[in-house]
């Protein structure tokens, strides 16, 4: 399910007019996003479980416009309002592919979270987000 899931995202990437370049760097270096050019450079080598929320994340990021010289900013308002604003985008991108592969219930939600790597800090946006997409009543 893992490359399914991957090969949407690309998918959904490319259907946005945003390129991915896949690259096999060290394990700790993360995805990085050149937004002018609406390019995603996504290591191959980053905690696998991780890479479908980061690439959603990404992908949020260029969709959003992120001012990168505004995020390189003093300001931690800017990081924290890009950061907040591109996990959102990444969990309207990333739940609906995933449930489309898989049934889910807003009562078991954390398995959910735990499979696709998403932040515990995001456990309330996650329920709001995933019971637009699932029968409350299951």
């Amino acid at each position: 399910m893992y490359s399914d899931i991957l090969k949407d995202l690309l998918n959904y990437a490319f259907d946005h007019g945003i390129g991915i370049e896949t690259v096999h760097a060290n394990m700790d270096t993360p995805c990085l996003v050149l937004n002018n050019k609406k390019l995603i450079v996504l290591n191959l080598n980053w905690n696998r479980s991780q890479i479908p929320f980061a690439l959603s994340h990404e992908i949020a990021h260029i969709l959003n416009e992120d001012e990168l010289s505004l995020y390189k900013s003093d300001s931690c308002n800017y990081k924290l309002s890009f950061e907040y604003n591109a996990n959102i985008k990444a969990l309207n991108i990333l739940v609906p592919i995933y449930l489309k592969r898989c049934e889910y219930t807003i009562n078991n939600i954390y398995p959910l979270m735990e499979q696709l790597n998403i932040p515990e800090k995001l456990v309330n946006e996650t329920k709001q987000i995933t019971s637009k997409y699932i029968q409350k009543d299951c």
